[in-house]
């Protein structure tokens, strides 16, 4: 799937009869797109300008080397003191959405187009939009969902692999053999 970016639309979207007729709700969405930096950043699109959200303050703030799940270890950026920059795009902007469950019935999906002249908005237009019926999606997110409430219920996961101990063991086993394989490496250039 690759990375992309997050925009916003405050301007009022071209919508289709059948998309008025199914009362899809889409105005201050958040789309994706992958025609700007592709570095999950964010922008909007309002009174005919791009701007992209900045901050001021970025702060990595570093994990807890000793943590036990990965997020707390990894650590994380604090920002403040958000601004708008704007952004002098010249072209299209393809962006875009998964809307699930639209009356309980349908899963759509909707692109637009924004077309830039030299940082100015010209027009949006409807480029897709399709309306699928979400029972098989339903079936199927349900059977997965009872597999893995059944697979969590063996006692091999239950006592053995859902465990700390098992986790910490994992860790110290993966670090073995990537030291191994780290020195073999070594080796391989030294020959």
């Amino acid at each position: 799937m690759g990375m992309f970016d997050y925009i916003s639309v405050s301007d009022q979207l071209p919508f289709n009869q059948e998309m008025k007729d199914l009362g899809l709700n889409i105005n201050n969405h958040e789309w994706q797109t992958k025609d700007l930096d592709n570095t999950l950043s964010k922008y909007d699109i309002q009174g005919n300008r791009l701007f992209e959200h900045r901050y001021k303050v970025n702060n990595f703030i570093p994990g807890d080397p000793k943590a036990d799940t990965y997020w707390d270890r990894m650590g994380h950026m604090e920002r403040d003191e958000l601004y708008y920059e704007p952004i002098i795009h010249h072209g299209e902007i393809y962006f875009y959405d998964s809307i699930d469950d639209v009356q309980g019935k349908w899963d759509c999906w909707v692109e637009f187009k924004a077309v830039f002249t030299n940082g100015c908005l010209d027009r949006y237009e409807l480029v897709s939009f399709e309306k699928t019926d979400n029972a098989e999606r339903k079936k199927m997110e349900k059977e997965f969902h009872e597999t893995l409430k059944n697979q969590k219920n063996i006692w091999y996961y239950k006592y053995i692999f859902h465990t700390k101990s098992y986790r910490k063991f994992s860790r110290l086993w993966y670090k073995f053999f990537t030291l191994i394989g780290n020195f073999f490496i070594k080796i391989s250039y030294k020959l």
